[in-house]
């Protein structure tokens, strides 16, 4: 029982010191000394710079605390997203961090564990409504920080109307500034830059997330020993460390004591002590009693082995006589064995040796000759697929290789370079023969180049142009070859192969082409532009005229046709710069919707012809039943000492000022062409807004309005669906009832009609009022849930007399409801959907009037 309590006491004492050691085993230290980390520089609060263009935020926190942890220095940067995406790339960093997962960067990059994760919702103004989820995002222009992971997203969603900025700051800056009213970003830095700007009460964003990522940071692909030494460095930080970094940026909380996570690890570390103390204390006394009892037993025990021990010292020196007796006499004995066994033995040492070297020797010789077999039937195999490859290589590569003999003028190619030249076997194989070959033009270039590098013995590199024999294809390909020289170190053969490179020649130029033109309209880009305002700033093309254009009503004419629409038009725009400016004129295409014409050697009268040219052109062009209309201003550089850019400035001042007198009327053209294209579309909605605006009026004149507000009235209950023009046909003329997502899409149209009214000279209240017309009385209408006496009058009106015509008219998923119907739905829906003072009124006055007599 006693060695049962001892066995237990021992057992948790091993496992005590088991885990003491644990505890301090110590942990390998990494062969890094030093590592260089990129991040983002704008993406509060985990990584952003302070007044002073300091870094600093949670991730800095962390990495500062890894440092401590590890002993290892590390170096960080911040800069732009994209740019350090493009630095890691370029492997000048060790570690890039705040970086999301994406399944291409797996191809140059290995991540760690993720440490934070990140929500991007859709933010809007407040203003707006209807914004629920990524579809709803038709229609607006959507900003984004460039290289953020949900431009992808967006694009995948079919959302191409994209703003790219270079940081977080910049969105939210441009938002402020109203050039955007919709932006997607990660949820910290949004909210962090609105409340800096202090607009934070101006956007909403939406409940459910466009989508959700984790931040990781992660090394260049395969460097493990790099991402072992990252993981094993943060695992060392424990998570009351980083919840006290993320408290920092993020605020805490006030915990109650018995709350608190040190209050519970001391608590813990107590109650261990306290039982370590009291075992300790029952093994104490358990051991003194053990020891006493002990130390009597042992008492005994060496009485006893004293005695025994004598006995055993009287035994030991009987025997030691006996055996120096009896090892005398075996001394003897084999004294005389081991003389004849050494003879003996010596004889079969020789015997074997001799069989030992006859064997060796037969193994090695037969192992040796299977060893060669074997190595020579590998090394033929392999030589054939190392054949085989190089010709489909060659083949696939439209690579052929030659030897030319420069002393016999002939030459040996393999079967790929007769496909390249377009010849075959029974081609003569001579010097003049190649020469036919090879383009005309480049003939005497090759011959030349090939002269001077036999001369200068060097290597053969040259690319020209040939015609092949068998259907008179022009290509393009590259020669590489060496010289071999004879014994008085002239060239008397060149080795090389020649490959076909006219694909790779034509991707160039179309390389060139893009890099230089717009990709809409083929026109010059900015960049060309830029180059040539450098090179014709000189004296010999003054005067020199800047010529800045803008197109009227693009926005108006995507946001009511489409994108498509608008490209259309702006080709056309484009057809009739080219037709009516001079062959030397320089046209680019600057942004958006504007254009930029460079006129060398053009003075005022002459550049006034050129335009009104060219507004004689877009007179006599439509896109559909849409007029071109372009605003021009100029300025002309006559000497040195006015800057070229100043010039320019000017041109785009004067065009501005056009502007404002020709765009107001050309926008008004176009909302009464946006508003025939819809009756054309759709004839039952020009019904409807006729009977719409004849019931508006008489609501009007039932209220005793003045004359003009009758009339703006009929203009409202007229255009009050004119933002239909933006909604699908197929969805507008449905049979069947409309889904859940179509039936967010139609409403829509209030907002898309309010963006094309509110762009008019004159039109902002109707635009209002067209905003407001599917508004209810209660507050649940939409787009901005607008309640009671905080609807305008006319909206009222018109939301009762569109409901009624609705009722009164067939549909195609419906017959026509009768009169009477019609009255007990309004009244119905009178204080709920409408104004139940105006219901009565439209009903007594409009639908039923009394007659005068």
């Amino acid at each position: 029982m006693k060695n049962a309590r001892l066995n237990i006491f021992l057992i948790m004492g091993l496992v005590f010191v088991l885990i003491f050691l644990s505890l301090i085993q110590p942990v390998a230290a990494s062969d890094i000394k030093s590592i260089s980390v990129v991040m983002d520089d704008n993406y509060p609060p985990y990584a952003f710079r302070d007044g002073h263009g300091e870094l600093q935020g949670i991730t800095l926190d962390q990495w500062k605390l890894f440092e401590l942890k590890t002993g290892i220095q590390v170096n960080i940067t911040g800069m732009t997203w994209s740019k350090a995406l493009e630095s890691m790339a370029q492997g000048k960093f060790d570690v890039i961090d705040t970086i999301s997962y994406r399944e291409e960067r797996t191809t140059i990059l290995d991540y760690a564990e993720a440490y934070a994760t990140i929500v991007v919702p859709i933010f809007f103004q407040n203003s707006i409504s209807g914004i629920t989820n990524v579809n709803s995002l038709k229609g607006f222009t959507v900003g984004a920080k460039k290289g953020d992971n949900c431009i992808n997203v967006l694009r995948d969603n079919g959302i191409t109307d994209i703003e790219e900025y270079d940081t977080a700051e910049a969105v939210v800056q441009a938002a402020k500034d109203h050039k955007l009213v919709v932006f997607v970003m990660g949820k910290p830095p949004a909210l962090y830059y609105l409340y800096k700007m202090g607009i934070q009460d101006d956007f909403n964003y939406t409940h459910s997330s466009l989508y959700t990522s984790n931040f990781y940071r992660a090394v260049k692909k395969d460097n493990k020993e790099m991402l072992r030494t990252i993981n094993k460095g943060f695992a060392k930080i424990s998570e009351s460390e980083y919840k006290a970094i993320d408290e920092q940026w993020f605020g805490s909380k006030n915990l109650n004591l018995y709350e608190h996570p040190l209050f519970k690890i001391i608590i813990s570390i107590g109650g261990t002590v306290l039982v370590v103390a009291m075992l300790l204390f029952l093994w104490n006394r358990t051991l003194q009693r053990m020891v006493k009892q002990k130390t009597s037993e042992l008492t005994e025990a060496l009485i006893a082995r004293k005695q025994v021990e004598a006995e055993i010292r009287t035994l030991n020196t009987e025997l030691e006589n006996r055996v120096q007796q009896r090892t005398a006499q075996l001394e003897e004995l084999n004294s005389e064995l081991e003389e004849s066994n050494a003879l003996l033995e010596e004889e079969i040492v020789k015997r074997e040796i001799i069989e030992e070297e006859i064997r060796n020797l037969n193994n090695g010789l037969e192992d040796t000759v299977k060893m060669r077999t074997c190595q020579l039937d590998m090394l033929n195999s392999v030589l054939e697929q190392q054949n085989s490859l190089l010709h489909e290589s060659q083949r696939v590569a439209h690579l052929g290789s030659y030897v030319a003999d420069i002393k016999k003028r002939d030459w040996l190619c393999s079967p790929e370079l007769h496909e390249v030249f377009g010849i075959d076997e029974a081609y003569p194989h001579t010097e003049e023969s190649w020469m036919k070959i090879v383009h005309p033009e480049w003939r005497s270039k090759l011959s030349n180049y090939f002269l001077q590098a036999a001369r200068a013995h060097q290597g053969f590199d040259f690319v020209y142009k040939i015609i092949r024999i068998n259907d008179g294809e022009e290509r393009w390909v590259h020669e590489l070859g060496k010289f071999e020289l004879d014994e008085n170190h002239k060239a008397c053969r060149l080795i090389g192969i020649i490959q076909d490179i006219t694909d790779r020649k034509f991707a160039e130029e179309k390389i060139v082409y893009l890099s230089l033109h717009d990709q809409l309209t083929g026109l010059y880009n900015r960049r060309f532009f830029e180059e040539e305002l450098k090179r014709l700033d000189v004296p010999g093309n003054y005067p020199l005229t800047l010529v800045m254009g803008d197109v009227n009503g693009l926005k108006l004419i995507n946001d009511s046709f489409g994108h498509a629409y608008g490209d259309e038009l702006l080709k056309h725009v484009a057809e009739v710069l080219i037709e009516g400016c001079r062959k030397g004129d320089i046209i680019a295409k600057l942004g958006g919707d504007e254009f930029v014409l460079l006129l060398p050697n053009t003075d005022t009268v002459e550049t006034e012809k050129i335009l009104k040219r060219v507004n004689e052109l877009a007179k006599k062009k439509r896109v559909g039943t849409v007029e071109i209309s372009i605003s021009f201003g100029y300025e002309t550089k006559n000497s040195e000492e006015r800057d070229i850019l100043e010039i320019l400035k000017r041109a785009e001042d004067y065009m501005y000022k056009k502007k404002l007198f020709e765009g107001p009327s050309i926008r008004g053209k176009t909302i009464q062409t946006i508003i025939r294209t819809l009756h054309e579309k759709n004839t039952r909605e020009e019904q409807h807004s006729y009977r719409v605006s004849e019931l508006c009026q008489k609501m009007g004149e039932a209220l005793c309005l003045l004359d003009g507000e009758v009339q703006e009235l009929k203009n409202v209950g007229l255009l009050h669906d004119i933002g239909k023009i933006a909604i699908d046909e197929n969805i507008l003329n449905k049979p069947e009832k409309l889904s859940f997502d179509e039936w967010e899409e139609v409403k829509r149209h209030p907002e898309i009609g309010y963006r094309i009214l509110s762009t008019a000279n004159g039109m902002a209240e109707i635009a209002e009022y067209v905003l407001a017309h599917h508004e209810r009385w209660d507050g649940l209408g939409y787009p901005k849930g607008l309640k009671g006496e905080e609807l305008p009058l006319q909206p009222r009106i018109i939301a009762i007399a569109d409901a009624y015509d609705a009722m009164t008219s067939s549909r195609s998923y419906r017959d026509a409801l009768s009169n009477k119907v019609a009255i007990e739905e309004l009244k119905k829906n009178a204080g709920t959907q409408f104004d139940p003072v105006l219901v009565e009124l439209f009903i007594q006055k409009v639908i039923n009037p009394t007659p005068n007599f």
